[in-house]
C-alpha cells in the first residue's frame, strides 16, 4: 500500500504519514469495534439486573443500567454512521512507530509527552500522533459514559443481594471515574502545550 510512498523517505516522514491518516480516518476495524463491546457488556449488565425492576428499592439502578445501555447502543450507531469506530488494536501496517527503530521510538515518546523538544524534523509526527489520539479519545468517550452508567446501576441493583460486594464495585467504580477525569484532564492539558509548540515549526 505504501511501496510508492518508500522511496526516498526517512522514518519519521513514512511514520508522519500514517499518524496523519488515523488522525483523519482512524484505523480500520478488524472483528468487532470497542462501542459494540461496550453496547454488549450493557446489555449483558440489563439482562442481569432486569429482576431488579419489579422491586421499588432497585428500580432506580435498574433504570441507571437502561440508561448505561441506551448510550452504548446510540453511541455505537453513532460511531458506525460517522465512520468512527474504534478498534481494540491496530494492525500492524497502520502502527506510525512500526517504522521506527528503538531510538527513534524513544526520543518520540519524549516528544509526544512534552519532556523533550519537538524539532523540524518530528513535528509533522508528533501533531499528527496527538491529534489522532485526540480523534480516538473523543470517541470513547460516549461509551464510556455508557459503560460507566451501567456498571453503576449494575452495582446498586447487587448491593441488596450481596451487599457489600456492590457497594465496593460502587467506591470502586466512583474512584475510577475520579482518577479517569483527572487523568484525562491533565492529558488534555499537556497535548495543547505540545500542539501548540509544533504550530510554527517547519515540517517535512
Amino acid at each position: 500500500m505504501e511501496s510508492q510512498d518508500l522511496v526516498g523517505d526517512d522514518n519519521f516522514v513514512i511514520a508522519g504519514r500514517r499518524a496523519e491518516r488515523l488522525a483523519q480516518h482512524g484505523a480500520t476495524v478488524v472483528g468487532i469495534s470497542q462501542q459494540a463491546g461496550a453496547a454488549g457488556l450493557c446489555s449483558l449488565w440489563l439482562l442481569v439486573t432486569v429482576t431488579s425492576a419489579s422491586r421499588s428499592t432497585t428500580l432506580v439502578w435498574f433504570l441507571l443500567t437502561v440508561a448505561g445501555a441506551g448510550v452504548a447502543f446510540t453511541s455505537w450507531i453513532r460511531a458506525r454512521q460517522l465512520h468512527t469506530l474504534l478498534p481494540y488494536t491496530i494492525e500492524a501496517p497502520e502502527r506510525p512507530f512500526q517504522v521506527l527503530d528503538k531510538a527513534q521510538r524513544r526520543t518520540i515518546g519524549r516528544q509526544i509527552r512534552g519532556k523533550e523538544t519537538v524539532t523540524p524534523v518530528t513535528a509533522r509526527l508528533v501533531r499528527a500522533t496527538h491529534l489522532s489520539q485526540r480523534r480516538s479519545t473523543r470517541a470513547a468517550l460516549p461509551p464510556l459514559i455508557g459503560m460507566g452508567l451501567g456498571v453503576a446501576g449494575f452495582a446498586g441493583s447487587l448491593i441488596r443481594t450481596v451487599g457489600g460486594w456492590g457497594s465496593a464495585l460502587l467506591v470502586l467504580e466512583l474512584a475510577t471515574a475520579v482518577a479517569v477525569t483527572i487523568a484525562g484532564l491533565v492529558e488534555a492539558n499537556r497535548r495543547n502545550r505540545v500542539l501548540a509548540a509544533t504550530e510554527h515549526l517547519e515540517t517535512l
